[in-house]
């Protein structure tokens, strides 16, 4: 059963990564074709939609306490676990917590599209995290991964 079990996670976790790099070309064909501003008005509402789908399964599964961050900061662990980004946590409290990611595998292809983070990717934390928990504000600082010579993102993830 336990074999069947890992299966699975693994196979469910390729299928979300693939989906994502699916996600991330498609944006990028849509900005090129109609630009920028018309491709987040497009994808904003995806990603609010996803994140707001997924906010209860990911808490479900992290067993998660929504009234304290460093325990909501486990959602963006699995997530950083399925999508392959790495990353440590400077600082996990109940009211901040602060993740700097070093490494993402979507970095290189969104060179010159460093929007898709500072606008999708936030608006998808925020829309996951806000289902959650109305308190929680999100901001991301830092030479990003997607930007040129980008050395890290950090993630400030706040319960006011």
């Amino acid at each position: 059963m336990e074999l069947v079990k890992n299966f699975l996670n693994t196979f469910v976790s390729f299928l979300i990564r693939r989906l994502s790099f699916f996600l991330v070309d498609l944006y990028i064909a849509v900005k090129r074709i109609y630009g920028t501003d018309k491709a987040l008005n497009i994808f904003i509402p995806v990603m609010d939609f996803i994140g707001k789908k997924r906010a209860p399964i990911m808490a479900r599964l992290g067993k998660v306490k929504l009234q304290d961050m460093s325990s909501l900061g486990k959602i963006q662990d699995m997530e950083d676990m399925i999508f392959g980004v790495f990353g440590t946590w400077e600082k996990a409290e109940k009211d901040e917590a602060i993740k700097v990611e070093m490494f993402c595998p979507f970095a290189q292809k969104l060179k010159g599209h460093s929007e898709f983070c500072h606008v999708l990717v936030k608006r998808f934390e925020e829309s996951t995290f806000r289902s959650l928990n109305p308190s929680y504000s999100l901001e991301i600082k830092g030479k990003l991964l997607s930007e040129h010579n980008g050395t890290g993102c950090i993630f400030i993830h706040k319960l006011k």
